[in-house]
């Protein structure tokens, strides 16, 4: 168990840890809730938006790709605004986030230190106004920061509609920083409870690991209806050599979730999802789904309980 501090440096404990998820994340983002996701009519459509999005949303950083892979970057960025959301203060330092890190798994003191500074260079993270004092100035998200988070929850919600749930609600409350705040809270204690995503899809978890690994299946997922696509189409569109991208539809197809199909006259040798490939991505989503469903459902009870609180009395 890490040290505690009063001075904010290091988190403390989740004090539930050790009893498993949150009931409301249990019952929201368990097996039940996910295969009922996938059960739903309206979720091939979603499952497919949702894809598309994450590819027409595709942005390359190469330097700090050297650093993490796709995955953990986009969960180092979460975490940054977890820390500056939580309420006991202490913002987003070196040692926070260190211990955040650490506790999930997600990386070591030396990748905490490059990735918070590439994110400063790159504009994401700024000195946070009126905070801190000279040892350690704590850093807070930019507006940019901010942008470009909630454009990604705005694309899933809007993939969502058809399943029904929180999705609409959700996508009028992104508007208001202080159901925003309240999303990122209770996405971030389920990450610090243990949930996963690819928890939901084993199948693919090799793979998320690797540069533009999980861009490849969603890539994948998108031309089902249409050719398949080439190594070189998949490396142009990832910035990634097509070496990396051969050697990743060569594991993915020893695993039995990719397939060569045959171009057509004068083109290239293609590759499409198998249907075990098609069954990890519908795992994958449905998990996605399920969670953002039942933490945009938390964050709108705990933002009407800040302002029922913060109403004055009659």
């Amino acid at each position: 168990m890490p040290p505690q501090s009063t001075a904010g440096a290091i988190l403390a404990p989740l004090t539930a840890a050790t009893e498993g998820l949150p009931h409301w994340l249990a019952a929201g983002a368990g097996p039940q809730a996910c295969a009922a996701v996938k059960a739903h009519p309206g979720f091939p459509q979603a499952m497919h938006a949702a894809a598309q999005g994450i590819v027409d949303a595709f942005d390359n950083h190469p330097l700090l790709n050297r650093v993490l892979n796709d995955r953990g970057r986009m969960i180092f960025s979460f975490l940054a605004f977890y820390l500056d959301a939580l309420p006991e203060g202490g913002g987003i330092t070196a040692a926070r986030m260190t211990a955040l890190c650490q506790a999930t798994g997600l990386c070591s003191h030396g990748r905490t230190k490059a990735l918070l500074a590439l994110m400063r260079w790159s504009g994401y993270l700024a000195p946070a106004q009126g905070k801190g004092d000279r040892r350690e100035r704590p850093l807070a998200p930019t507006a940019r920061m901010w942008t470009s988070f909630r454009g990604r929850w705005r694309m899933h919600f809007c993939a969502m509609r058809p399943l029904g749930g929180a999705a609409a609600d959700a996508l009028e409350g992104l508007d208001d920083p202080l159901f925003c705040r309240a999303l990122v809270l209770a996405i971030g204690e389920g990450f610090r409870h243990g949930f996963r995503v690819l928890d939901g899809a084993p199948a693919l978890a090799p793979f998320a690991d690797r540069d533009g690994g999980m861009m490849v299946f969603f890539a994948l997922l998108v031309a089902q209806a249409g050719r398949p696509l080439t190594v070189a189409e998949l490396a142009r569109r990832f910035h990634v050599s097509r070496t990396h991208v051969l050697q990743i539809l060569r594991d993915a197809m020893v695993a039995g979730l990719v397939a060569r199909a045959p171009g057509q006259q004068g083109e290239h040798q293609g590759y499409g999802l198998t249907g075990a490939g098609s069954d990890a991505l519908a795992d994958f989503f449905a998990t996605s789904f399920a969670l953002l469903d039942c933490t945009a459902a938390r964050a709108a009870a705990d933002r009407a309980k800040a302002l029922a609180e913060a109403a004055p009395a009659n």
